[in-house]
């Protein structure tokens, strides 16, 4: 029996992704074609290289490409026009915005006849890692996104309640949970580590103040006296060397990539991990977790955020107070000295990816908040 929607109950669907990876969208996308619904995409030019939509997604770029064409284009009234026509070309019965820019924001007073969804990834707002993060523009942005949306995402009940916090009515909330990445396995190139037979820990992911390297560089000392025939695998762009003594870093127990890693590339490290680590000191959530539970690898995250929402406790990894190397060690240890327990963990995670975490779960409940949008 097919997943089809009814014609009579099908919808025009415009995703507007303006900064970030397009990866979100694109898996909202195909599960919301495969429901049968008619889906647009509006997407940046420089964060859309390799297009990874399915076929039936209506993808449309606009000219946010460098830093410099983009603030000039930024001066230039035309490039709000332009994309105003775009939207108002596309005509759907509904706009979510999926990641937003301030492009939009001249635009939105122009938007009112078009009911508005806008996931908000980070309410806290505060791992400022780029530029733009840090200005003010971006804090107004994202206070118009929420002015202007009939309802807004979140991943957590946390973050719900950060939103409440900034007055934000609960009523024009909701909380959604965050599907797996099936993108990185799609283009997973398959290539492997020389020696994929030892025990491997994973940190993924950009270099920051917030993700708590310098934690986890602090818990090694244990993890290796223990299980000495293990690797800690780094592999991120940014500067580890302020978070990591020059002792740890050069060690034989410690594996560094320190680049940006391309999507294809991706699943050769999460497919060489037996546990991937996040002992981060702050966030609101992570895609380094779902892609985790698409390789079916149990995880370690800390206290904070919506992170302990996203794990079952003692099922699909352990959740370990923030700033504690002695916790973040014992429970690393916990999963990577058990092989019976590696596997229930992987049994579990396997059975949350083919329910509660299938985009097709999700977005099912994500139509019904679509319906509540356009009843507003």
């Amino acid at each position: 029996m097919s997943d089809t929607t009814p014609e009579e109950e099908k919808l025009k669907i415009l995703l507007i992704q303006l900064s970030g990876t397009p990866i979100y969208p694109a898996e909202i996308a195909r599960s919301l074609h495969d429901l049968g619904h008619e889906v647009s995409v509006i997407v940046s030019e420089r964060n859309i290289q390799d297009n990874p939509f399915v076929d039936g997604v209506n993808v449309h770029r606009v000219g946010i490409s460098s830093n410099l064409v983009t603030i000039l284009r930024s001066l230039n009234p035309i490039t709000y026009y332009r994309l105003l026509r775009k939207i108002q070309t596309i005509d759907p019965d509904i706009i979510h915005i999926t990641q937003g820019f301030f492009w939009l924001n001249p635009v939105i007073p122009f938007l009112s006849s078009y009911p508005i969804v806008y996931t908000d990834h980070e309410p806290e707002e505060t791992n400022d890692v780029t530029f733009y993060d840090r200005t003010r523009i971006y804090s107004y942005s994202k206070y118009h996104f929420r002015s202007a949306a009939d309802k807004i995402l979140v991943h957590g009940e946390y973050l719900k309640e950060v939103l409440e916090n900034k007055d934000v009515s609960k009523n024009k909330i909701a909380v959604l949970k965050h599907g797996v990445y099936e993108h990185y396995r799609n283009v997973d190139t398959g290539v492997r580590f020389d020696d994929p037979n030892k025990k491997n820990i994973l940190f993924f992911g950009l270099i920051a103040d917030y993700k708590g390297i310098d934690v986890l560089g602090d818990a090694i000392p244990k993890i290796q006296s223990e299980c000495p025939e293990a690797t800690v695998t780094l592999a991120g762009k940014g500067d580890i060397s302020k978070y990591l003594p020059a002792d740890i870093a050069n060690s034989e127990f410690v594996q560094i990539y320190n680049e940006f890693i391309p999507d294809e590339k991706v699943g050769k490290f999460f497919r060489n991990a037996d546990v991937v680590v996040l002992p981060y000191k702050s966030g609101s959530q992570s895609g380094v977790l779902t892609i985790s539970y698409e390789y079916r690898t149990p995880v370690v995250v800390t206290n904070v955020g919506s992170l302990p929402e996203a794990v079952t406790e003692g099922e699909t990894g352990y959740i370990v107070p923030s700033n504690d190397p002695d916790s973040l060690s014992e429970a690393i240890i916990g999963i990577i000295s058990s092989e019976e327990t590696s596997q229930h963990m992987e049994d579990i995670i396997d059975e949350k990816v083919q329910t509660e975490l299938s985009w097709n779960v999700i977005c099912k409940q994500l139509v019904s908040i679509y319906q509540s949008a356009l009843e507003h």
